[in-house]
């Protein structure tokens, strides 16, 4: 039993070794979208569950709610923190925890998952309300 276990803990490490990171290219050839989450500058509560936000340079990001996100309509402000990791550094299909603050009311927390950066056009053809 102890054998198994030896053998099994260097295999584990090389495959933790041999997984993309953040900052690394993907199979295709383009790298992950990524954002500061401590950069937004604008966002804008769509059909529920999304959440556009705009970072800092323009760029355009669909967040998804993975439960019902009270506030979220009538935030005054939104507050991501990556779940896994101490970095601000925010990449497509990451997890969230968005902590929602409407004034004259408690905060809010719930989690979520960014799942795409919208292209200039997708963002100039959503509706203005929901446009960041």
């Amino acid at each position: 039993m102890i054998r198994i276990a030896a053998l099994s803990m260097p295999i584990l490490m090389l495959a933790a070794a041999c997984a993309p990171g953040p900052d690394m290219v993907m199979a295709d050839g383009t790298q992950r979208a990524c954002f500061m989450s401590d950069r937004i500058i604008n966002f804008r509560a769509g059909r529920s569950p999304s959440i556009y936000v705009k970072a800092l340079g323009g760029d355009v990001f669909e967040v998804q709610t993975t439960s019902y996100c009270s506030g979220i309509e009538s935030a005054n402000t939104l507050a991501f923190t990556p779940l896994v990791g101490s970095s601000t550094r925010t990449c497509v299909s990451d997890s969230l925890s968005v902590d929602v603050a409407v004034a004259g009311a408690s905060s809010n927390r719930c989690r979520a998952r960014v799942v795409r950066q919208l292209s200039a056009e997708e963002v100039a053809a959503l509706p203005s309300r929901y446009r960041p």
